[in-house]
């Protein structure tokens, strides 16, 4: 049962009037309980009946004319077994006229006709606006098609070209009714009239016919000189504010608001490209130093051949730029300046601010300051898991590529879905 609401108290509350009150919303929940159990039952009484085919289950009640297939769902016993019950579904078209009833229609709605496209006009042999020229009839479930005999003058949507009639003009619609399986042709005659021009209207198109004379008695001049007056009344021209010029204010504040997300964004990308080219080339760098140690060569030789080498294979237009020995390289001219070579090592490790190079930093310079025959063999456990790192990264990279493969992938199989369905929906419809 749901809490009480704020400011009625329980039992224990002092005094009579919390129990009554507390009495009362209770009724008053269980009134609304049974209410909503009372709706339930009638929505689905209402239901049952809609589908159910009515109270006679023999009998299944088809869609008025001109509505849609219904289906229903029945329990048949006897059809395969004296007492087994199937369950099958069964479709039942709308209902349809005969020959007759479609006759009769056809003939009353015609006689309905002229009064239902007449739209602003008082009679078909007085029509001077557009005409209302209804598809279809959905109460008897005909559809109309409508061929005006003059298309220049009614166009197929009802619209009346008359603006330029001098006297009134006889033409006439065709119509054609149809239930699907029935139809019948019929003619209505109109006479359509000048159209009448009245208050605002007839000012403007007489204005607007005074702009083209002005503008073919002008035609030979650089601009039309518009008139200052027009019926007695003085006239000043200006052109209208442009709402559409502001959108190119709203571009400018949008891509100025967007500029520092761009560049953020921009410079994080550049961050995570650096670091997994970092973490690409540790296990690469490990092997150069566990080789040039081995050979005897101190820790800032083998640092120094290992620059060197890259500085040379990059000026040979054998090596692009890799991160890792832009920093080595910096690291020599750092030492070369004059900064101890400890505080070299450790500024390399905070440039590329990954903890491989970190812990890598603090080996050499550990070796450098105490000595240590075991640098070796912790420079071989690190580049173990350096390989493992870079193996892991290549496998995430290869997930990444399938990743964005997926949306042209979609799209392919949307472009062949609707290149297979749509002939076969045109074909059926």
């Amino acid at each position: 049962m749901a809490p009480a609401p704020e400011g009625i108290r329980g039992p224990e509350g002092k005094g009579g009037g919390g129990r009554v009150k507390l009495k009362f919303w209770k009724l008053r929940l269980r009134k609304n309980q049974i209410l909503c159990l009372f709706g339930g039952a009638v929505l689905c009484g209402l239901y049952l009946l809609n589908h159910g085919g009515g109270s006679d289950p023999g009998l299944l009640a088809r869609e008025s004319y001109g509505g849609g297939e219904r289906e229903y769902r029945l329990s048949v016993t006897g059809l395969l077994g004296e007492d087994q019950e199937t369950e099958l579904r069964v479709k039942v078209a709308p209902r349809e006229y005969t020959e007759a009833e479609a006759e009769e229609v056809f003939w009353a709605l015609m006689e309905e006709l002229p009064e239902r496209i007449l739209g602003e006009n008082e009679n078909l042999q007085q029509v001077e606006r557009d005409l209302n020229l209804i598809r279809a009839a959905e109460e008897q479930g005909i559809r109309i098609t409508w061929y005006p005999e003059d298309t220049e003058l009614i166009s197929y949507d009802g619209r009346v070209h008359n603006e330029s009639l001098g006297e009134p003009v006889d033409t006439g619609l065709k119509a054609v009714l149809s239930d699907g399986n029935h139809s019948a042709s019929f003619f209505l005659e109109l006479r359509v009239q000048p159209r009448s021009l009245k208050g605002e209207e007839r000012i403007l198109a007489a204005f607007r016919k005074l702009l083209t004379e002005e503008d073919q008695r002008q035609i030979n001049g650089e601009a039309l000189r518009l008139p200052d007056s027009f019926e007695g009344r003085d006239l000043s021209y200006g052109m209208p504010l442009s709402y559409e010029a502001f959108l190119f204010l709203l571009l400018g504040a949008g891509t100025a608001v967007l500029l520092p997300l761009r560049e953020r964004s921009a410079g994080a990308a550049a961050r995570k490209k650096r670091e997994e080219a970092l973490l690409l080339d540790h296990s690469e760098l490990l092997s150069k130093l566990m080789v040039y140690l081995g050979a005897g060569l101190t820790i800032r030789g083998a640092w120094q051949r290992i620059a060197e080498s890259y500085q040379a294979a990059r000026k040979a237009g054998l090596r692009e730029e890799r991160p890792v020995y832009e920093e080595m390289l910096r690291t020599l001219r750092d030492m070369a300046g004059g900064v101890p070579e400890g505080k070299a090592y450790r500024d390399f490790g905070q440039r590329c601010r990954l903890r491989p190079y970190v812990k890598l930093c603090a080996l050499l310079e550990q070796n450098r300051k105490n000595g240590g025959a075991d640098l070796r063999a912790l420079l071989s456990a690190e580049m173990e898991a350096a390989f493992e790192e870079r193996k892991n990264a290549a496998r995430r990279r290869g997930e990444e590529a399938g990743t964005k493969l997926l949306l042209p992938l979609f799209l392919m199989l949307l472009v062949v879905m609707v290149i297979v369905i749509l002939p076969a929906m045109l074909s059926m419809g």
